[in-house]
């Protein structure tokens, strides 16, 4: 048998498997429709993640939902939305918008989770908090005045609606292209979590018509 034989015997026996897996992902078990679903972009699948600073799961989370975004494809969006669930876990959701509109990133989103979970630093004013942004070049003055700002305000109030809206009770939660929810609670692991989530961002991705190969070839 020659190399090229196994290689085709091999993706027939790939291709034969991969509906049986996506089964294995059931509405109602492991994702569950959005009562009332957002109006979704026709360009790109949004998933969301919704999170909370102090959230102790959210922080294991992080390291494995940023490994797992690393192979997104370009037509893929990952945003996330800060849930204050519990009292006082408010501040941290205006603090999460504050460094949006500031235009920090990925790291200054990190530096929050390690400030919390692994310094366990205490936080008892929105000061305090925003000494954690001086590494990435913003003074607590300018922290403090953009989190009382218009834009800041703009984004609680869009972010409550859209928490209400997706139904999410708890953290973390994956929400996809506005019409889906998951939950952990609904998996043996998070890696299994973001493999349903891999299987409704591909479900998505054929309603759209979109893929990689289709976006390089329009390039």
């Amino acid at each position: 048998m020659t190399k090229f034989v196994q290689m085709l015997l091999a993706a027939g026996l790939l291709a034969a498997a991969l509906p049986a897996l996506a089964q294995n992902f059931q509405e109602g078990r492991h994702f569950h429709a959005i009562g009332s679903p957002t109006s979704a972009p026709t360009d790109r699948v949004e998933v969301i993640e919704a999170f909370a600073y102090p959230c102790p799961a959210c922080r294991v989370f992080l390291p494995i939902i940023a490994r797992w975004s690393e192979n997104l494809p370009e037509h893929v969006e990952l945003t996330h939305m800060p849930v204050p669930l519990q009292p006082g876990w408010e501040v941290f959701a205006r603090v999460y918008h504050t460094a949006a509109v500031l235009g920090l990133g990925h790291d200054a989103h990190e530096a929050m989770f390690r400030a919390l979970h692994d310094e366990r630093r205490q936080f008892r004013t929105i000061e305090d908090i925003a000494a954690v942004y001086t590494d990435f070049g913003v003074s607590v003055e300018e922290f403090v005045s953009t989190s009382q700002s218009f834009a800041v305000d703009n984004r609680m109030r869009r972010s409550r609606n859209e928490i209400m809206r997706f139904g999410v009770r708890g953290t973390p939660s994956m929400i996809v292209q506005g019409k889906w929810r998951l939950s952990p609670t609904d998996f043996s692991s998070y890696e299994e979590l973001l493999a349903a989530v891999d299987y409704l961002v591909e479900r998505e991705t054929a309603l759209l018509d979109l893929s990689v190969n289709g976006s390089e070839a329009a390039e």
